[in-house]
Formats: C-alpha cells, sequence, structure tokens
C-alpha cells in the first residue's frame, strides 16, 4: 500500500524551505496538481497545528500533516517531502521529512501507516531516506525496508 501512495509523481526532494507552512504547501503540492486533495486540505493541515501545536512531529526528524477527510480530499493520496536543511515544527522540533496523508476515511489509509509505522520507528531507516538524494532512492530505500519487514 505505501509502495503504491509513494511514487515518483508524489515524492519531492528540496534544499530548505523557510517555515513549516511553506513545507507543508510544497509537500502537499504533488496532490493537489493531480486533484487528489483541494487547496483548503492544506489549509484545514496548518490551521490545525497553528491550533494545536506540532503535534504532527511524531517521531524526531518527522512530521505527516493531515486533516479530516472531510476538509477536501478526493482520493486516498500520500506525498512525501524531503529536506537536506530541516525545518522547525516548533522549538527543538526540526524536521526533515513531510509527509503528507489524505485519507478519504478513517480506515482505508490504515495499511499504509502501519507500513509508515514500521519504518518510522527506526532513527536509522529515517536517516537513510533522508540521505537519498534522488526521487528513484526514496522509492528503494522504502521498498527495501517495507520487504525486510514483511520477510
Amino acid at each position: 500500500m505505501l509502495t503504491e501512495l509513494l511514487t515518483k509523481d508524489t515524492i519531492q526532494l528540496a534544499n530548505f524551505v523557510n517555515t513549516w507552512q511553506e513545507a507543508i504547501h510544497l509537500a502537499a503540492s504533488p496532490l493537489l496538481k493531480n486533484n487528489k486533495i483541494e487547496e483548503r486540505y492544506i489549509e484545514a493541515m496548518i490551521h490545525s497545528i497553528e491550533k494545536h501545536g506540532p503535534y504532527v512531529v511524531i517521531t524526531p526528524k518527522v512530521a505527516i500533516p493531515h486533516a479530516r477527510h472531510t476538509e477536501g480530499v478526493n482520493e486516498l493520496s500520500m506525498s512525501l517531502l524531503s529536506l537536506q536543511k530541516p525545518v522547525l515544527f516548533g522549538p527543538e522540533k526540526p524536521v526533515f521529512l513531510i509527509i503528507v496523508l489524505a485519507a478519504t476515511d478513517n480506515v482505508s489509509h490504515l495499511q499504509a501507516l502501519v507500513n509508515l509505522t514500521k519504518i518510522l520507528q527506526e532513527p536509522n531507516q529515517i536517516d537513510s531516506i533522508i540521505a537519498c538524494q534522488h526521487k528513484d532512492d526514496i522509492i528503494k530505500e522504502i521498498q527495501q525496508i517495507v520487504a525486510k519487514e514483511q520477510s
């Protein structure tokens, strides 16, 4: 499931961004471009973090911004932005990987989230994804980790 959602079309690499809001806009842009989400979904993600704080930073170096499926999700989708220099989501919350999750309901995204959790529970796996310089390398890294977890 995860490798079906994270593809060359939904993965981006950038050197840096100035703000976490800019990071969310950039990370979500492939989903917006392909009509998987609406602009209001991006605004809902940003508003939620402004209201509740950087709760989307789920492990060091990684944020998974999301909002309710009723706030502009057209299709189950996920995108990933990898930064060379971290963006701060809050004090002591530097983030290199921003993974936008857009779910159409409360269930359909769970398998992708399980796979993602397996990747993110190992700091060295996170670092190996951050170290990738090309989309193909990120895809290969994710495929290898998922395959290793399934064996």
